[in-house]
Formats: structure tokens, sequence, C-alpha cells
């Protein structure tokens, strides 16, 4: 699991890597967001959610921006993957925004977990290896 509820040692450690830098890198960064959105106190997750959007909607402009450069084959539906997932943060931003914490707390710590690990295994994994290819 990517992040629970429960702080871990060291949570970045369980992210596989996929051998692209600028892709793993985000990735760690992403959990670490994730792991101090999940650490938050409650009543106190407006911020550190906020700074995992902000990570998230850079994260996902880069991936975009590589995939275009290189005419990914699958561009529109990854692209399209990574919108639908920043339309659900935003939303929960507007939540947060109005104190209610429920379901931001349920996204970070079941969700998004789910969510970017098959992400990771599969769209990711096909996204690094044909960018790892062409760059060769």
């Amino acid at each position: 699991m990517l992040a629970t509820t429960t702080p871990a040692a060291d949570p970045t450690s369980d992210v596989p890597m996929l051998g692209y830098a600028v892709m793993d890198r985000d990735h760690v960064d992403s959990v670490a967001l994730l792991q101090a959105a999940c650490d938050a106190p409650a009543g106190e997750l407006q911020a550190p959610f906020a700074a995992f959007a902000k990570h998230l909607r850079e994260h996902f402009a880069r991936e975009n921006a590589l995939m275009t450069q290189h005419g990914f084959f699958a561009l529109h539906c990854h692209k399209d993957e990574h919108a639908r997932v920043l339309k659900v943060v935003a939303t929960i931003e507007a939540e947060l925004a109005e104190g209610k914490e429920d379901r931001a707390r349920l996204y970070v710590t079941e969700h998004f977990p789910d969510w970017f690990h098959t992400h990771l295994a599969t769209m990711d994994r096909v996204t690094a290896d044909f960018l790892a290819q062409v760059q060769g």
C-alpha cells in the first residue's frame, strides 16, 4: 500500500521505480505529500491536501508535456485520466475549504493510493518504457 493512516518509517520506499527519472521523482514526491496528508490531525487536512493537489497538477503537467513532446501513442487516454483525477481533487479541495474533511480522508487513505498503484503499474509503466525507448 502506498499510503496508510499509520505513519511509516519511509512511505516512499514502497513506490515502484519505472526507470524514468523525472517520473520516478514525481512519484516519490507524490507519495511523500500523500503521506503528509494522511498524517494530518483532524481539522488540519486542508493545507497538506493543498500541497498534495498542487504537486499533482505540476506532476501531471510534466507527464502530459513529455507525452505530447514525444508523440506518445496513448496520449489522450493518459491525459484524460490525469484530468479526471484533478477534477476529483479540485472537488475535494472545495469541500475542505468548507470544513468538510470526511471525503478527503477517505480519498487520501484509500481511493488515491489504490488508483495510484494501478496507474503506475499500467499507464505510467507503458509511458516510461515508451519515453525511455524514444529517448534511448
